[in-house]
């Protein structure tokens, strides 16, 4: 059996026997080690990844095993590349000897930033910040610390204070872990209540008999409704994935750009680390397919900005399987959001949040949002609810995976005027006035003018009072670019790109967002626009 074979098939049992099969032999296997270094154990996220992919086992990945790998992560997705020359750019990137093939040493060398080290012992990595609900103060935020450790510890502590020198203060958390794609580690949380707003905080995580962090910090979020003394910026994007193709490259352009313009949050719109190997496994299935150690890749990669940047993660597609697991066990959002992998049909992957002057609703576009669903009865409440507090709150962004207009060809009548998500859910954009919709899923960027059933309500790049929300698709977080374009452009598409990047979303004031494409070479703006309420 082919392995693309087996992933297309519903034999589950072959499967899993040929990812043990796989992994035994990856892992007594000769590594080739980075020079000077250790034979790398395949405990190492980065180990395991590599030679999993390397079906002949001959310690070199061919362009034909990366074609069949990311075959297998999303259907055509390494024939699409290879076809557009993008596989070939990747392979050039990492191939330092220039001999069409990578070495396990060149993957590393060519992801400086991607830390590598088992996941064992007691060291904290992993470590991300993102928002709950704060039940001392029901009108704002919680912070939620998570991390990760390969061996239990004796327990799990935030330590804080207002410098660096100073972490006098400790909260202990609680321990979760999953055993789906058979993980093994320890998944830790604190919920930080007694946070002032706009105050920036100093932290390790750790415990004192197993090793604490080095010192991270981060800045609490405004009151609800306060208007920003400098305006607040958050980074848009969705669909990254790991160190192939290029989702560590938007990571360090991120980490860049926050040193000259901090961000407040950013929003990851779905589909996250692409551990996904196997597109037909659909929940109830057991969901195989998922190569946990890519989540650890993903989750490593990210903590340089998740460490200091509350980090706000929606789900796509391709966080599915294992029934959602991995999703679930490895992110904090605020209620109605969370539940048991176990109980699928109980979880809820919806929620909802104020940050300054502006109120974010994020949707699954992956679970039922037709009327009368409990989807659509909590989307319904919550932006009637975010309309009628204006007043305090005056930008209401609502985001989910998939768009809802869309001019890639690709699943086009999945988001075009008339699909099933523009008649369901534009009426409640419309009735409450929602001012901007973000979304992933398509590997392109477009900008969308101010719409309603496909009649455009505004032109140019400064909407001024448009009665009708902008739409950005933003899938441009380092994932293949996979886009073929619908001609001629229809009225509704201001602009459209195949490029790798993230968007940034400035919000001024009460009356002024500014939002721009920045494309990963230089963070080069591609396109922008203003939304104005007068």
């Amino acid at each position: 059996l082919t392995v693309s074979r087996v992933f297309a098939s519903k034999d589950i049992m072959w499967m899993r026997l040929l990812v043990l099969c796989v992994v035994a032999l990856a892992c007594v296997a000769d590594a080739r080690a980075v020079p000077g270094k250790a034979k790398a154990s395949c405990r190492d996220p980065v180990c395991l990844y590599f030679r999993l992919m390397d079906l002949d086992h001959d310690g070199r990945l061919s362009r034909s095993e990366l074609i069949q790998h990311f075959n297998a992560v999303d259907e055509g997705m390494g024939d699409k590349a290879a076809a557009t020359g993008q596989l070939d750019d990747v392979i050039a990137a990492y191939d330092n000897d220039s001999d069409g093939l990578w070495s396990e040493a060149e993957l590393r060398a060519a992801t400086p930033t991607l830390p590598g080290g088992d996941l064992e012992g007691t060291d904290p990595q992993q470590i991300h910040v993102s928002f709950v609900d704060n039940p001392d103060e029901p009108s704002s935020l919680a912070a939620s610390i998570m991390w990760v450790t390969g061996k239990p510890t004796a327990t799990s502590t935030f330590r804080y204070g207002l410098s660096a020198d100073d972490l006098s203060e400790t909260l202990t958390g609680s321990t979760h872990t999953y055993t789906e794609g058979g993980w093994k580690g320890v998944i830790h949380q604190v919920h930080f209540t007694s946070w002032k707003p706009s105050v920036r905080y100093y932290y390790q995580v750790g415990d004192a008999a197993g090793n604490f962090s080095e010192t991270y910090n981060f800045v609490a979020p405004p009151v609800a409704g306060t208007m920003p003394s400098a305006p607040h910026v958050f980074g848009v994007f969705g669909d990254m994935g790991t160190a192939i193709p290029w989702g560590y490259r938007v990571c360090e352009q991120m980490e860049s750009d926050h040193t000259t313009q901090p961000f407040n949050a950013l929003l990851h719109i779905g589909d996250i680390a692409y551990a996904s190997t196997a597109m037909t496994a659909e929940v109830g299935e057991g969901g195989d397919g998922e190569i946990e150690a890519i989540w650890d890749i993903w989750a490593r990669q990210v903590q340089p900005l998740a460490a200091y940047i509350p980090y706000v993660a929606g789900v796509g597609n391709h966080e599915k399987f294992w029934n959602y697991s991995s999703y679930l066990a490895r992110f904090n959002n605020p209620a109605p959001w969370g539940g048991s992998p176990h109980q699928p049909d109980e979880a809820v992957f919806w929620f909802s949040f104020d940050y300054g002057l502006v109120h974010f609703t994020m949707m699954s576009t992956e679970h039922d949002y037709s009327p009368g669903s409990p989807q659509y009865e909590w989307l319904q409440n919550d932006l009637a609810k975010a309309s009628a507090n204006r007043a305090a709150v005056p930008w209401l962004v609502l985001t989910g995976h998939r768009p809802m207009y869309s001019s890639d060809v690709d699943e086009q009548y999945s988001h075009w005027p008339g699909c099933s998500f523009q008649k369901q859910i534009e009426p409640l954009m419309q009735q409450y006035g929602v001012d901007l919709y973000f979304a992933g899923h398509m590997h392109m960027y477009e900008r969308i003018h101010p719409v309603l059933n496909g009649t455009v309500h505004g032109s140019g790049n400064v909407y001024t009072n448009p009665g009708a929300p902008v739409h950005v698709v933003q899938g441009t977080g380092g994932i293949f670019e996979d886009y073929k374009f619908v001609k001629p452009a229809p009225a509704w598409s201001a602009n459209r790109q195949g490029k790798i990047g993230y968007g940034r979303m400035i919000v001024h004031n009460a009356t002024h967002i500014f939002y721009e494409f920045l494309y990963v070479e230089g963070s080069r703006r591609e396109d922008s626009f203003w939304l104005i309420k007068e």
